[in-house]
């Protein structure tokens, strides 16, 4: 039986009521696809949004699940006018925001590819280095001997980079430092055209006095070191080192003095030892003691070593003008003509300096126990000064440090002290020139009056 009109009419409501209850999942599978492709990060609740933001959100919630993923919650972010819909100038901002981002991401790429390389070539110098080490060590060998780098199979030694090592040299105490005064005057007047590494005392057969200048090349012990340390030093030298001695001062001075270079030359003289010495128990026996005789640069420096220490003296240790020197050691700190005068800033230290009238040295009269001044034809005077006489730069310093248990106070000590308070003015012609406190006076056993 066809069909009735009504029925296909029926039939194609139906079909078509058929068709949308297709299309619509259809349509939804279309959507669910494209919220698949969604990204997987931090999201959102809407809930927790406020009332203002949450209308807006609803809108760019894609999917419907009441969250809003990153790419949500950004498109909610570029939608400035809160209709839902992205304009033109939305979409330029966001397209502007993601060229700046590109841009930022290319120049961080650069810098990373930049820093690989710069690692690597770093690592390819390190591997050259290992290498070089690696090979630097077969065909080298240390020599404990003599702390040098020696090429294996041979005794030839490879050239390294030169750098200067310091040794410091002490002060001697006040006992030992006169001892050794006196033995240097004592040896050096039993035989004065020896060999003496502390230089001669006199030339020919004519004994040194003030008047003769043969004295001029004496110097005497001003430091000590131990004789091992000494021993190090030559050992040092023999491998052309460049060696210095420092010394100290009083006040804080300090001072540096070459001793080794390339061009150094060392000159050795062993010590005789007796039979008692070589024999003697193990206990007692020290090291056998030697001089030694270090020429850099023109000038010397000797070491008097004794098995256990050693003294050192020598022009090279001798301070030319406005070099420290010890107030204690007299001049022997100086070069010869120079005086240690007291700094005037500092009581305790001293300097090398000519010395004038008023600054004239004193040292020690030993035939008549008193302090006299490094001159001539005056009251204080005791003539010129030997280079082994030992010389102070007040009679305060002289008179205090040897004659401190004589009675009479510096009057005692010192001859006609009163004329060197006058500054040793000769009134005689003129007695009106002396002024103030001082008076024209004659002197004894002198002609002549002076301002006293």
């Amino acid at each position: 039986m066809p069909p009735s009109p009504l029925e296909d009419s029926a039939t194609v409501d139906s079909g078509s009521s058929n068709s949308g209850m297709l299309d619509s999942p259809t349509k939804k599978k279309r959507r669910s696809s494209f919220t698949v492709k969604k990204r997987h990060g931090r999201k959102t609740l809407i809930r927790d949004l406020s009332l203002s933001q949450q209308e807006k959100a609803c809108k760019f919630d894609l999917n419907g699940d009441g969250e809003l993923d990153e790419a949500e919650l950004a498109m909610m972010k570029y939608d400035k006018d809160g209709d839902g819909d992205l304009t033109a100038l939305e979409i330029h901002a966001i397209v502007e925001d993601l060229l700046r981002d590109r841009g930022s991401i290319h120049a961080m790429r650069r810098i990373i590819i930049a820093l690989s390389c710069f690692v690597f070539i770093l690592s390819l110098s390190n591997l050259g280095t290992s290498i070089a080490s690696a090979l630097l060590v077969k065909e080298t060998t240390a020599d404990t001997a003599t702390a040098e780098m020696k090429i294996v199979g041979t005794q030839d030694v490879m050239g390294t980079q030169a750098s200067a090592e310091t040794f410091e040299a002490l002060e001697m105490d006040v006992d030992t430092r006169r001892a050794r005064r006196a033995m240097v005057v004592q040896s050096l007047l039993e035989d004065p055209q020896g060999e003496h590494h502390h230089r001669f005392l006199a030339k020919g057969k004519v004994k040194c006095t003030g008047q003769k200048k043969c004295d001029g090349d004496i110097s005497f012990d001003v430091n000590v070191m131990r004789q091992s340390d000494v021993e190090n030093i030559k050992t040092k030298c023999d491998q052309g080192r460049i060696v210095n001695v420092k010394r100290s001062f009083p006040g804080g001075s300090k001072d540096s003095k070459g001793l080794c270079n390339s061009g150094t030359s060392i000159t050795i003289k062993q010590k005789k030892m007796t039979e008692k010495y070589i024999k003697g128990p193990r206990k007692d026996k020290k090291k056998p003691g030697f001089q030694m005789n270090v020429r850099s640069n023109g000038v010397d420096t000797n070491f008097d070593c004794d098995g256990k220490d050693c003294y050192l003296s020598g022009d090279n240790l001798l301070n030319g003008p406005g070099g420290p020197c010890n107030l204690n050691h007299g001049s022997d700190d100086c070069k010869p003509d120079l005086v240690c005068i007291q700094s005037k800033n500092d009581v305790t230290s001293g300097t090398c300096s000519v010395a004038f009238w008023d600054e004239a040295t004193w040292y020690v009269d030993w035939d008549n126990d008193q302090c006299v001044q490094n001159c001539e034809g005056a009251p204080n005077c005791g003539g010129l000064a030997g280079r082994w006489d030992e010389q102070f730069t007040s009679y305060t310093l002289c008179c205090d440090t040897f004659f401190s248990y004589l009675g009479g106070g510096y009057n005692k000590c010192v001859p006609d002290l009163d004329w060197h308070f006058g500054l040793g003015r000769d009134c005689t012609d003129n007695p009106n020139i002396c002024k103030g406190e001082f008076q024209c006076k004659s002197l004894k056993d002198f002609d002549r009056s002076y301002c006293a």
